[in-house]
C-alpha cells in the first residue's frame, strides 16, 4: 500500500513540475493592491546630434511666417494652420546645432521638445516675429525591439515617455519563449553604449532604472529562454514538447494502475 501511494504522488508531482508556470512568468510580481510607487525618472527625450525635427512657425503674418517654415506648405488662417504638408525639417549637427532662417546657427542639443520651442519663439520674438508660436514634432526618432517578442522591428518615437512596457506591446509583447527578468536596453551615449538589463517581475527595480523609459535609438533585446535554448537540439525539443509530457503521464499512470491492482 505504502509503494502504491509513493507512485501515485510521484506521478502528481511530476505532472505539476510539467504544467506549472514558472515563478518569474508574470511581471510585476512585488506589488500589491492600492500600492504606490514612484517613478525617479520623467521619460523626456532630450535632442541629440543627428536627430531630425520638423520646425512649424505659426502667426497672424502668413507672409513672415513662410520665411520660417521650411519645406512645409501651409495654408494660414488667423493665426491657425490649416492643410501643413511636412516634407522636410531640421537635421541636428554633430554639434547638436541647426541652421534656422534669419536667425542662424541655434544650439539644441540636450534641450526637450518643449524647451527648444521656448529657445526659437524667445529668438524670433525678439525683434523678427513679434507674435510667433513655434510647434516642433519628432520625425525620425525610434527604437528598436528583437529577440523573442511577437513582432520585431523599428518603431517611430511619436511622443515623450515611452515605457519599455509600452515599447514591448508595440512588439507583440514577449512570447513564452521571452526571458522576463532579464530584458536587455542597450542606449546610445553619444559615442559610448550603455547596456541596462532589467526584471519585469520586480516593479521596484523596473521603475527606479533609467531605461524604464525608451529614448531614441534604444535596442530592447528579449533573450530567449531554457526552453527555447533546448528546442534548438533535437533531444531537447523532445522532452521539453506537450507530446512528450503526455507520454510520460500516460506511462507513469499505467505503472500506478498496474501497483494498485
Amino acid at each position: 500500500m505504502k509503494a502504491r501511494t509513493s507512485i501515485i504522488l510521484l506521478v502528481v508531482t511530476i505532472l505539476f513540475v510539467a504544467c506549472s508556470t514558472p515563478k518569474n512568468f508574470n511581471y510585476l510580481q512585488d506589488l500589491t493592491n492600492g500600492q504606490e510607487i514612484t517613478n525617479p525618472n520623467d521619460g523626456t527625450i532630450r535632442l541629440q546630434p543627428k536627430d531630425q525635427i520638423m520646425i512649424l512657425v505659426k502667426s497672424k503674418d502668413p507672409m513672415m511666417s513662410s520665411l520660417f517654415n521650411k519645406g512645409i506648405t501651409t495654408n494660414l488662417k488667423a493665426g491657425q494652420t490649416e492643410g501643413n504638408v511636412y516634407t522636410t525639417g531640421y537635421t541636428l549637427a554633430p554639434d547638436g546645432s541647426i541652421d534656422f532662417p534669419v536667425l542662424g546657427k541655434i544650439s539644441l542639443k540636450g534641450l526637450s521638445r518643449y524647451e527648444a520651442e521656448q529657445a526659437i519663439q524667445s529668438l524670433l520674438r525678439e525683434d523678427q516675429l513679434k507674435d510667433a508660436n513655434v510647434t516642433i514634432e519628432f520625425m525620425n526618432m525610434s527604437y528598436t525591439v528583437t529577440g523573442e517578442v511577437d513582432k520585431p522591428g523599428v518603431y517611430p518615437i511619436q511622443k515623450d515617455a515611452i515605457t519599455l512596457f509600452e515599447a514591448l506591446g508595440q512588439a507583440g509583447d514577449i512570447s513564452v519563449y521571452g526571458k522576463r527578468d532579464s530584458v536587455m536596453v542597450v542606449r546610445d551615449l553619444g559615442g559610448t553604449r550603455k547596456a541596462y538589463i532589467l526584471s519585469l517581475n520586480s516593479a521596484r527595480d523596473l521603475l527606479s532604472s533609467e531605461a524604464y523609459y525608451i529614448q531614441q535609438n534604444d535596442v530592447v533585446y528579449v533573450k530567449a529562454n531554457n526552453t527555447k535554448a533546448r528546442q534548438s537540439l533535437a533531444a531537447g525539443n523532445e522532452t521539453r514538447s506537450m507530446s512528450f509530457w503526455m507520454s510520460l503521464a500516460s506511462v507513469l499512470t499505467s505503472i500506478a494502475v498496474l501497483v494498485i491492482k
